[in-house]
This record gives structure tokens, sequence and C-alpha cells, in this order.
């Protein structure tokens, strides 16, 4: 009886872990999300680490992406204006995510418009 009562315990304790660390499974589900000169984009989600989300995002573009910026068990998106302007985002959603990135590319010029995004949760 001691034994069931350990094992259910220990089953209870792990799938609280589990579900308290997100879809991938990890406490911190990195993404990155990248822009650079002539159209170079690259984005990733769900990685292990902020650094391995970087990475991602610079093969993705060839290296060439000059913009990378990261975050995690969130989306993120970056907006390029017309006048080399940027602005970057992140939130619970998409759509928030692209309207905060939006925002901030205005804030320093026009002609915004989103250019990538990613969730990782």
């Amino acid at each position: 009886m001691r034994w069931i009562k350990a094992m259910t315990l220990i089953g209870g304790v792990l799938a609280a872990g589990a579900s308290a660390a997100g879809e991938c499974g990890l406490d911190y589900c990195w993404g990155a999300v990248g822009i650079g000169p002539n159209g170079a984009w690259g984005y990733s989600h769900s990685q292990y680490s902020e650094r391995e989300a970087r990475n991602v995002v610079q093969s993705e573009c060839g290296g060439n992406c000059d913009v990378v910026q990261t975050f995690y068990n969130t989306c993120g998106a970056l907006s390029e204006g017309s006048e080399g302007n940027w602005g970057f985002g992140w939130a619970n959603t998409r759509d928030a995510a692209e309207e905060t990135s939006i925002g901030y590319c205005e804030d320093h010029g026009g002609g915004c418009r989103v250019r990538v995004w990613a969730c990782s949760r």
C-alpha cells in the first residue's frame, strides 16, 4: 500500500512539472525573429536556449539578419518601415505581438509592415 501511495505522489509531482513547463515541454521555450537587408528574414520557435533560437534565425537568413530579437513562452514579431525603421513586439497572441511591433516601428518612421513572426510556447 505504501508503494502505491509513493508512486501516486511521484506521478502527481511529475505531471505538475510537465504542465508548468508549457506545450513545448521546457520551462523556457525560446523563439526568435530576425530581419536583414535585401529581404532577409528568419524565425525560430521551441528552442532549448536563447542562443539556439538566434542560431536558427541566422541559419534561415543566411547569416544576413542584422536585427534579431528573442522571446520565450510567447509570440514575437518584427515590423519594418520604409525609412529603415523597425519595431519588435511580444505578446500572448500573434495579433497582439504584430500590433505592438507595428506601433514601435511607427514611432520611428512610416510605411511599417510585419516582416516575420513566431510563437514559442
